[in-house]
């Protein structure tokens, strides 16, 4: 069974069938569930589901709209991640550019 889950600002993951997928959305928590276990005859097959603020809905009761919404939000927090590992990635740039600069300046002599 995997988890799909969106909550809040700023997190973001691809989502497989073996991962979890956390995102953020605002103050709106949504969570998107999938079982892959095998079902006996008989029995109803689940159905993915995703909880909306507390409130669980089979992907199927959203629509197509319902489903478009929910990708562009996990599309949007996966760009929100990329974003902020590139900034990461450059403030460590940042940090080691100045670190550099104040040991050369470590043997010039100021002008003032």
């Amino acid at each position: 069974m995997s988890k799909q889950r969106t909550t809040g600002s700023a997190k973001s993951r691809t989502a497989s069938k073996s991962e979890a997928n956390k995102n953020e959305v605002d103050k709106n928590e949504v969570t998107a569930n999938e079982s892959e276990s095998a079902v006996a005859v008989g029995d109803q097959a689940a159905q993915p589901t995703v909880t909306i603020d507390g409130k669980e809905y089979t992907l199927e009761s959203l629509g197509q709209q319902g489903r478009e919404q929910l990708q562009n939000l996990r599309v949007t927090d996966q760009e929100l991640q990329r974003l902020q590992d590139q900034l990461a990635i450059t403030q460590t740039a940042r940090n080691t550019y100045a670190r550099i600069l104040a040991e050369v300046t470590k043997t010039v002599t100021p002008v003032k």
